[in-house]
């Protein structure tokens, strides 16, 4: 190898680590955020009180409150409204089960899965051997592997209800992504800020697999 082939490739090992480093940033950062985003809309719902309706938001280790603190002018101090409650007490007008019961087994592991994945991705920076590349798979996946998850959940959710509803509704798919509608409901459902972290994750890597590709075909 000539001394300027040989700069060229080092040059490509900085590259490819730089973008593998911060795929790993990435990752870390949209464990800690909101991934995704559900909101629900009707005239019970006004928008002085719910300005972005009743909405949740779902993190890798859980779902959480997407209402806003608002200033209670009756008493004259903050207070937060709880719509992860209030989600459930909708949902179960209809027969569905609480939200804390989806996704259990991959909430708790979420921590070490996300672990495990930023191992093999310090692992992926140094090694050269076999199938190199599997180790960076998982973590490139993780955006679509959330968006399968996700999806499957909202159709047992909407194909489980129970009979003892309030209300009689036909088993349904919730909107994975987009508005919708269930009753008199308005339906919201869209990526928050660490669903992007999550693809910029993905870009990373894969822009990273293929420099390192032609990094080790040019090494020989």
């Amino acid at each position: 190898m000539t001394a300027a082939a040989a700069s060229a490739s080092d040059r490509r090992v900085l590259v490819f680590r730089a973008l593998t480093l911060a795929a790993i940033v990435c990752l870390a950062l949209a464990f800690f955020s909101p991934i995704w985003w559900v909101s629900l809309k009707a005239p019970q719902y006004p928008a002085d009180t719910f300005p972005d309706g009743v909405r949740i938001h779902f993190h890798m280790d859980g779902v959480k409150n997407g209402c806003e603190i608002r200033k209670n002018q009756e008493v004259f101090e903050d207070e937060a409204l709880d719509c992860v409650h209030e989600m459930n007490t909708i949902n179960h007008y209809i027969g569905m089960e609480p939200i804390e019961k989806g996704a259990v087994i991959e909430t708790m592991l979420a921590p070490y899965l996300f672990v495990g994945m930023g191992v093999l991705l310090l692992v992926f920076m140094f090694y050269k051997g076999p199938y190199w590349w599997l180790l960076a798979v998982p973590a490139a996946g993780v955006p679509v592997g959330f968006v399968v998850d996700y999806a499957a959940w909202l159709w047992y959710f909407g194909h489980n209800l129970s009979p003892m509803g309030a209300f009689t509704v036909k088993p349904f798919m919730p909107t994975v992504f987009g508005q919708g509608k269930v009753a008199q409901f308005a339906t919201f459902s869209y990526p928050h800020y660490g669903f992007g972290l999550m693809l910029a994750c993905s870009a990373c890597l894969l822009l990273a697999m293929l420099i390192r590709h032609k990094q080790l075909k040019d090494a020989g």
